[in-house]
C-alpha cells in the first residue's frame, strides 16, 4: 500500500511538472491571430477570378478557382422555373467545361462583359470554412441591362488557399435593370 502511495504521488508530481512545462512552451510560442479582414480580400479574389474566368471562357483559370472533391456542389435555376445541380467536382467541371464552350466559345463570345456585386455578408465557420452572400447584377452581352442573381458560397480553405466548395446562382430572369440606372455603395 505504502508502495502504491508513493507510484501514485510521483505519477501526479510528475503530470504536474509536464503539465508546466507544456505551459511555459507554449507560452513562448507566437499567439497566432485570425485576420478575418485578410481572409475576406484573399476569398473574393477566389470569387472575382472564378467569376471572370468563367464569363470569359477561360476553362483552366475557372476550374483552379474550384475545390476538386466529391462534396462540392454547384447549383442554378433555370429560365423556365425548374432548377439543376452538379454534385461532385466531376459533375461541376462537366457542366462548367460544356457551358464555356457551347456558350462563352472559349472566349469568343462575351456574354457578360461586366458583373457588379454587393457587399457580401461574410460569416466565418472557423479559420479553414466560410459562407458569403450577395446580389450581383450581370451586364448583358450589349451592356444595356443588368439582370439580378442571388449568390451565395461556401469556400474551404486548402493548401494551396481558399477554394470554392458551393455555388448556389438564382438568377431573376424577367427583370431588367439599365446599366445606367444601378447604384451600389
Amino acid at each position: 500500500m505504502k508502495q502504491s502511495l508513493i507510484l501514485t504521488t510521483f505519477i501526479i508530481v510528475f503530470l504536474i511538472s509536464c503539465k508546466q512545462v507544456e505551459n511555459k512552451s507554449l507560452e513562448n510560442q507566437p499567439q497566432l491571430t485570425f485576420d478575418e479582414a485578410a481572409e475576406t480580400e484573399a476569398i473574393m479574389k477566389v470569387i472575382e477570378n472564378e467569376t471572370k474566368c468563367f464569363f470569359d471562357g477561360k476553362y483552366e483559370c475557372w476550374a483552379n478557382n474550384w475545390s476538386h472533391q466529391n462534396y462540392a456542389m454547384q447549383a442554378w435555376n433555370n429560365d423556365d422555373g425548374t432548377f439543376d445541380a452538379a454534385i461532385g467536382w466531376e459533375k461541376i467541371n462537366a457542366q462548367g467545361k460544356e457551358w464555356i464552350e457551347k456558350y462563352y466559345k472559349n472566349g469568343e463570345n462575351i456574354v457578360h462583359p461586366v458583373v457588379k456585386k454587393e457587399k457580401p455578408l461574410v460569416k466565418f465557420f472557423n479559420d479553414n470554412t466560410a459562407y458569403l452572400i450577395w446580389k450581383q447584377y450581370n451586364a448583358d452581352k450589349e451592356n444595356k441591362f443588368y439582370r439580378i442573381s442571388q449568390e451565395t458560397r461556401l469556400m474551404e480553405k486548402q493548401a494551396d488557399g481558399w477554394k470554392i466548395v458551393n455555388v448556389s446562382a438564382f438568377w431573376n430572369a424577367k427583370s431588367k435593370i439599365p446599366v445606367d440606372s444601378l447604384q451600389l455603395n
